[in-house]
């Protein structure tokens, strides 16, 4: 399964640098995604990606932290599946509309990071 930590790791890096370099563009092809899709149908990805990160977590040298991933994962997909309370939909229209580009590049950052550290980490 190093192959999906290269995937899932080259993955983070490209969508965190353009986060970081186009923050309004990828806000907008995000909320194409997010709005275009039936959340029941979207929860599948997290939680598919989840159990993948599960299974993958031997061929890194920390696999406490992958199985951590995949373990948030699976809940995210749990919680957009559910919805309780209409959660999902109030932090998906303040990620798309209300949160800052300060804010979001962070989260760019982050995910540059997280990238960078599970590519290292691939045994």
């Amino acid at each position: 399964m190093k192959w999906f930590l290269y995937a899932m790791s080259l993955y983070f890096i490209a969508v965190g640098s353009c986060i970081i370099l186009y923050t309004g563009e990828t806000r907008g092809v995000m909320a194409k995604m997010l709005k275009g899709i039936d959340q029941r149908v979207l929860s599948a990805a997290p939680f598919l990606f989840g159990i993948a990160f599960l299974f993958a977590a031997s061929a890194s040298s920390n696999p406490w932290f992958i199985r951590l991933i995949g373990l948030m994962g699976i809940m995210k997909g749990i919680f957009i599946f559910f919805n309780p309370r209409d959660t999902y939909t109030e932090l998906t229209d303040w990620l798309l509309e209300s949160l800052s580009d300060q804010a979001l590049r962070l989260w760019g950052i982050v995910a540059l990071i997280l990238g960078t550290a599970v590519l290292s980490w691939i045994i």
